[in-house]
């Protein structure tokens, strides 16, 4: 398995970025140009041998047997090309699919470690397409265009020198078109590199909205929108089809250019050399084998320009790639080793304050409240009260900009996130699963092999054992994308037993028993109570039934604690707490 880089790119150049992951198969590639030095060679030795025979059957002492030894030279050589390139191929090809896979890793690890934030304002489409098309127009920059570019340079430099031998005049004549091509790749290169990162985003508005269209296929046929949808995607493809064809103006004109260059030389080549034979400057075989090297030196460069394309392509998408790489996670731990970090699970929050962005509205104001070891905080309120967001700064996917949070009186900041959250078992109400087996998906939570008894042990806890074994495959069924195949309900309480299995020192229930109805929710409360003894609980809810036997509960309103207190202190205030009792009580009643 080849291991990602997660070396410090802050100050690396698109172009640089690249050749610091090529410097690290140096020999393979290396042995590769050698390879292909020797395969050129060849290219070059063959129009000699032709220049050879014809030189000969024009002073007409050749024998059937020099043709022969001549023309299985030939065969030979070509035979041997053959073989040799196949290695070039592998030498130098391979490094750029292993480049390919160092980059990927990289970026799936940068991804792991930024925090929320980050993903609330990046779309998910726009990440695959980092992921595929930048990443593969950077393996072509770093496979193919390498060799190109080689090509281009030794072949035309070798080629010249040859034709320098034969006619040092007509190769003068010859290659005076040959430097306008490279006056045109300087002009047009900044103009390809910027309009090839206009089709990117293009394509990344493609991929995020057909992405997020097919999460949300339900809620678009629900509301007969399928039209509308239609009419967006098309929209992002004319786009993309509009930045294509502004590329592909460029080439279209560039390409022709340097083709008709290129031609130029050989119409040169016939109008000049002609003469030179007739003059018996030159003879037929020096003017045939002259005519083989200008081509090997003309079609690189023409195919420099198919080069010059992938390369402005690779540094497009370097860029791309380095600027995620480079994203700064507004979330960090300290280097101490998780080991060293035990948590036990006494929390306090004082006087936190927090917004999700700059110019945002306060969400948490002023919060303060301790709970001890082993102890449990029920918090209720009305929507957007902040409930959410204060188990979100507890499990440190948000920093604390202002206040302070302590666990076992260490502040939040200084504790390592991998110890943090490992200490945290935390159950959302939008509970996601995986597309793989029941037990995978509770087994989640641990690494390793975990014993089937364990598993069905907290799943009885969660009461979801039962409908498991209602099932096909029981706990082998798998599950579709994000648990599509199940009930909310389910998903809830497999995500429960997820959490169990964890054995965490702290654990926080989101609001995650509101798909359950009130008989299986009791049953729960019942078979969590052992459970939730041995652990520093918070339980957010909607519904006071299911916070009631917390040690103390709070009541968030606006972002503030508006009561705090026992169940039975808040119900005797007559507060919201004590309204919102009596209404659900004659809800259930009723």
């Amino acid at each position: 398995m080849i291991q990602s880089d997660n070396a410090n790119y802050k100050n690396q150049t698109p172009l640089g970025f690249m050749l610091s992951h090529l410097r690290k198969h140096w020999l393979s590639l290396t042995a590769g140009f050698l390879v292909l030095v020797a395969v050129n060679g060849i290219q070059l030795i063959i129009p000699r041998i032709i220049q050879h025979i014809l030189d000969v059957i024009a002073d007409e002492t050749f024998t059937a047997v020099t043709v022969t030894r001549s023309a299985l030279t030939i065969f030979g050589l070509a035979f041997l090309m053959l073989i040799l390139r196949f290695f070039w191929r592998y030498l130098i090809v391979r490094p750029s699919r292993i480049v390919e896979q160092s980059m990927r890793n990289s970026m799936f690890e940068k991804l792991l470690k930024l925090s929320s934030s980050y993903f609330n304002k990046t779309k998910v489409g726009d990440l695959m397409a980092l992921f595929i098309n930048d990443l593969n127009a950077i393996r072509m920059a770093t496979g193919m265009a390498l060799i190109g570019l080689f090509d281009a340079i030794f072949l035309s430099t070798m080629s010249l020198l040859f034709m320098l031998s034969i006619s040092p005049e007509l190769t003068m004549y010859t290659v005076l078109p040959l430097p306008l091509i490279i006056f045109i790749f300087i002009k047009t290169s900044k103009t390809i590199q910027n309009r090839y990162t206009d089709v990117q985003r293009a394509f990344d508005s493609i991929s995020s909205h057909t992405q997020e269209s097919l999460s949300g296929i339900r809620v678009i046929k629900g509301f007969v929108q399928e039209k509308m949808e239609r009419d967006r995607l098309y929209a992002a493809c004319d786009s993309y089809v509009d930045k294509n064809i502004r590329l592909v103006k460029i080439w279209g004109i560039l390409f022709p250019s340097i083709t008709m260059l290129a031609s130029s030389s050989l119409v040169l080549l016939i109008c000049i050399g002609s003469s030179f034979v007739m003059n018996n400057k030159l003879t037929i075989g020096q003017f045939v084998s002259f005519t083989f090297y200008i081509n090997l030196m003309v079609w690189p460069m023409i195919a420099t320009g198919w080069v010059f394309n992938l390369l402005q392509k690779g540094i497009a998408s370097s860029k791309r790639v380095l600027e995620l790489l480079n994203t700064m996670s507004d979330v960090s731990g300290t280097d101490v080793k998780p080991d060293s970090a035990q948590i036990n699970g006494e929390i306090e929050f004082r006087n936190c304050t927090f917004r999700y962005t700059s110019d945002s509205r306060d969400v948490l104001r002023s919060v303060s409240f301790k709970i001890p070891q082993g102890g449990s905080l029920g918090i209720i309120g009305r929507p957007g009260s902040g409930k959410t967001t204060l188990a979100s700064l507890l499990c440190h996917v948000y920093k604390v900009e202002k206040g302070q949070v302590f666990i076992d009186n260490t502040d939040i900041n200084d504790i390592p996130l991998s110890s943090l959250r490992m200490s945290i078992s935390y159950v959302p109400q939008d509970s996601f699963l995986f597309s793989d087996t029941i037990a995978a998906n509770i087994g989640f939570s641990r690494d390793g092999a975990i014993d089937r008894d364990e598993i069905e042990r907290v799943a009885k806890i969660a009461c979801v054992h039962d409908d498991i074994m209602e099932l096909t495959d029981g706990y082998a069924t798998k599950i579709g994308e994000r648990g599509i195949t199940l009930s909310g309900g389910q998903k809830q309480r497999i995500a429960i037993a997820r959490a169990l299995l964890a054995d965490s020192s702290i654990l926080i229930l989101d609001d995650s028993l509101s798909a359950v109805d009130p008989v299986t929710e009791s049953k729960i409360k019942m078979n969590l109570k052992p459970e939730i003894k041995k652990k520093t609980s918070l339980i957010i809810a909607h519904r006071v039934s299911t916070i009631r036997d917390c040690d103390q509960i709070i009541v968030l309103s606006d972002g503030q604690i508006a009561e705090h207190g026992t169940h039975d202190q808040l119900v005797g205030k007559n507060g919201f707490y004590a309204r919102l009792y009596e209404l659900q009580s004659m809800q259930e009643e009723s």
